[in-house]
């Protein structure tokens, strides 16, 4: 699914090229800054674990933002950051009868990229394609053992005590693609929207790969 709307995507980037308005309005990005707000949509997908095991992750809406440096027209270098938190289901599998039994839960996924964007015209209006790599933080949201407790004398409140619960998490490298559109306003104001397709490399399973569609806000300074 994701490779087809990949191809569809391209399709229409290349379409996109050899359509452009020729009096189209150059851009004022160059050298410039820019940040962006962004509503996102990852996509459902299955991650394969060992000896029948399995994560089934649904769909959902996150948020995130970016921060980026025009170098030039074409060439944009940005931080991505993205916020998801998708159900799931996790299948395990008995080590002794290898029986499997469900667990339904969320869990909380926290993306950090380091993105090089191209775009394609020196204009306002413009399809790029983008490349990055970073890492991203799961959670689980599962307890790993017994919840634990912590005491401090405090200098306002006195004795305090309090407790916390660890679960399973991970922090992994991650890599993505995306292609989309962008169109700026007179007011420096921009608009992008995309799709993405991103790879999250775990050590006891098969690489997760999210698809997801992206719509941000953004003002060049």
């Amino acid at each position: 699914m994701s490779k087809t709307i990949l191809l569809s995507c391209l399709l229409g980037f290349l379409v996109s090229m050899l359509s452009v308005d020729a009096n189209a309005k150059y851009t004022k990005r160059s050298d410039k800054w820019e940040a962006s707000f962004k509503v996102l949509n990852n996509q459902a997908t299955d991650i394969d674990g060992q000896n029948g095991s399995k994560t089934a992750m649904e769909s959902d809406y996150g948020w995130g933002f970016t921060l980026g440096y025009n170098l030039n027209p074409h060439i944009l270098f940005n931080f991505d950051f993205s916020s998801s938190t998708p159900s799931y289901q996790a299948t395990l599998i008995d080590a002794d009868n290898g029986s499997s039994h469900q667990i339904n839960h969320k869990m909380d996924l926290l993306e950090s990229q380091f993105n090089v964007v191209y775009s394609v015209f020196a204009a306002q209006f413009t399809p790029y394609v983008q490349v990055g790599a970073g890492w991203t933080y799961v959670d689980s949201n599962i307890a790993d053992g017994p919840p634990g407790s912590v005491c401090w004398w405090d200098p306002w409140w006195g004795y305090v005590c309090d407790s916390y619960q660890n679960t399973f998490n991970d922090t992994r490298f991650s890599y993505n693609v995306a292609v989309g559109f962008r169109y700026e306003l007179d007011n420096s104001l921009f608009f992008r929207a995309s799709y993405k397709q991103a790879w999250i490399d775990f050590s006891h399973s098969d690489d997760a790969s999210i698809g997801s569609y992206h719509l941000e806000i953004g003002s060049i300074f």
